[in-house]
């Protein structure tokens, strides 16, 4: 019988946006319960750690820690590396992708102007041109489609996350990768994937 899968979140794609985004390239079905409020209250004494993303396991197993949950995932769908230096290869896109993901959360939350200004400018002439740059590397020597091994993995749901949140920010979208077209083409190619477009056409609107 196959597992029974639940993600609790908040009602944002955050953290919780790429265990979604491996559930949507698996092709599996999965719970998406959205909290907030007295909701959230009443759960977080039932985390591991009074955080989430939670995914819960046929309603017993609780994982916390993104990307332990998308790890989990990525090895019970056959979405992570077919060898140990592959899977040590996705690993190193997911956590530089969370380097550039809590550079992006601390400028939107910046409250200081002047300090806002200039984590905007450094997120945009330093930040994203080092992570589009590299990606563009890694994509190079991996053959242009995917950025590792030759199948779709959770390094390329990692990395298209981060361009989806940028894409979908009112204030960057694509113009942010205009001097990237290989990004563009990378986007474009893992949005298309007939799994992740069905996703994104029924994923409810929300915040970054």
């Amino acid at each position: 019988m196959p597992a029974k899968y639940k993600i609790s979140y908040f009602d944002i794609r955050g953290k919780g946006e790429l265990p979604r985004l491996v559930f949507a390239a698996a092709g599996k079905e999965f719970e998406d319960e959205r909290l907030s409020g007295d909701k959230w209250t009443a759960f977080k004494p039932k985390t591991p750690y009074g955080q989430m993303p939670v995914l819960t396991v046929d309603d017993k197993t609780m994982i916390n820690q993104t990307g332990a949950i998308a790890r989990y995932l990525a090895r019970e769908f056959g979405l992570y590396g077919s060898n140990n230096m592959e899977n040590t290869k996705c690993d190193i896109i997911i956590e530089t992708t969370v380097d550039v993901f809590t550079a992006m959360i601390k400028l939107h939350f910046e409250k200081d102007e002047a300090q806002k200004e200039e984590l905007g400018k450094k997120f945009s002439t330093d930040v994203l041109p080092q992570y589009f740059t590299y990606l563009c590397k890694v994509l190079k020597e991996n053959g242009g489609k995917f950025l590792v091994g030759s199948k779709l993995t959770v390094a390329d749901m990692a990395a298209f996350d981060m361009l989806d949140k940028l894409t979908c920010n009112p204030t960057m979208g694509e113009g942010v990768y205009k001097d990237f077209p290989e990004i563009k083409k990378f986007y474009e190619s893992v949005k298309t994937n007939a799994n992740v477009q069905k996703y994104l056409e029924k994923r409810p609107a929300a915040d970054m």
